[in-house]
């Protein structure tokens, strides 16, 4: 995940305080964790990573089971707590479960697709204590409705974050770019600032689940460069203009380096502020700043990372897998400086990007450490020499 709109708080006017803010944030030990507390959704969106579906998953956590979990990841196991899905307001249990997780003093966000956020359920969620709601948003409404496989989607998913905002809790739209939904972007950007949405995470596509089945509709290296060129512009203007929209991208670590490269070619003076502050982000953060646990249990480096798990929490304590596991691919993913064969292992900029997702090295070559192929910079950009900031 990268914080652009922090980031460049950081930067804009010298404000001392947010820059340091960035780097405490960026080298916590603690991870987020993103909880798929079911692999059930009542939509069949085109890229899902989890290949959610509308039935029953067997193996499920329990409600006492999920309950145990929480125990285990309250501070400082974890700073925040992510419910996802699927669709996670589709378990009974979600108010119970997080209402455990408020007594228990674990801040709790939650993720999904809106739908189901009525008038009702909307003063279910603002009573549930979510510190965070983020809805998917896939652009505007046809595109939206055509992604999500469901006609009204689009009214129902924009009507619940008006209805969460009025109710005094922090809404996020996230939005992935495609080449299906790219020429939305200004439009979702528009969008979000008329709703009062407090951040937009952009996403680039992962090869996952039905992800994987849609690769072919990724952009092009030119094009995200295009759309991010539109993203570092909109964000600078929000944080000049103090305007309380949040820009967050995310799965394409590259965007980092890109930030930079951007601002040293139209403001230098903005480039070399921000330069020692990603080399300590450090980039990817699977297997360091986030984990995920799936709907069975399962511990992994990140919620892209299904193929490799770390453990299960109804056999293990989350801190026993976590900080005592001996998979050599968590060694590796943690292992600094890292190493990756191709590409990335001949940038320049791999202690900044961190070689951004594997799973798509491995979708696209069969090699985890190989090179991500929705990298978008140029061979002559992964040879420049680097100013390493100490």
């Amino acid at each position: 995940m990268f914080r652009l709109s922090m980031y460049l708080k950081g930067i804009v006017g010298g404000c001392r305080h947010e820059a340091r803010a960035a780097r405490r944030d960026m080298t916590r030990s603690a991870p987020m964790v993103i909880w798929n507390l079911t692999r059930r959704c009542n939509l069949a969106c085109a890229h899902c990573y989890a290949a959610a579906k509308d039935r029953p998953f067997h193996g499920e956590l329990s409600t006492a089971r999920a309950r145990a979990v929480i125990e285990q990841l309250r501070n400082p196991e974890s700073p925040v707590v992510i419910f996802s899905g699927g669709e996670p307001l589709l378990r009974p249990d979600l108010f119970e479960l997080a209402a455990h997780a408020r007594g228990l003093g674990q801040p709790a966000a939650l993720s999904t697709n809106g739908v189901l956020i009525d008038e009702g359920m909307s003063w279910r969620v603002a009573a549930a204590g979510f510190g965070y709601v983020g809805i998917s948003l896939d652009g505007l409404r046809d595109t939206h409705d055509r992604f999500r496989g469901m006609s009204g989607a689009f009214d129902r998913s924009v009507n619940a974050m008006r209805l969460l905002k009025a109710r005094g809790v922090k809404v996020g739209a996230r939005f992935t770019l495609t080449r299906a939904t790219v020429a939305d972007l200004p439009g979702v950007f528009a969008l979000c600032e008329e709703v009062g949405v407090d951040k937009l995470y952009l996403s680039h596509l992962v090869y996952s689940g039905r992800g994987q089945a849609n690769r072919d509709g990724d952009l092009t290296p030119p094009e995200t460069r295009r759309a991010m060129e539109l993203v570092v512009e909109r964000a600078l203007r929000y944080v000049r203009e103090s305007f309380p929209l949040s820009i967050v991208t995310g799965n394409n670590d590259a965007d980092g380096v890109f930030t930079y490269l951007t601002l040293a070619r139209i403001e230098p003076e903005l480039a070399d502020r921000i330069l020692p502050l990603l080399w300590r982000g450090g980039g990817a953060s699977a297997g360091v700043g986030v984990a995920n646990i799936d709907p069975l249990g399962e511990v992994h480096p990140d919620p892209l990372m299904s193929q490799v798990s770390l453990g299960n929490v109804t056999q293990d304590d989350f801190a026993d897998i976590w900080y005592q596991s001996c998979n050599s691919t968590l060694e590796r993913l943690r292992r600094r400086p890292r190493t990756f064969n191709g590409r990335c292992g001949r940038c320049a900029w791999l202690d900044m990007c961190g070689g951004s997702v594997r799973v798509r090295a491995l979708r696209a070559q069969n090699d985890l450490w190989g090179s991500d192929p929705a990298c978008y910079l140029t061979d002559e950009e992964i040879g420049a020499v680097a100013v390493n900031a100490t």
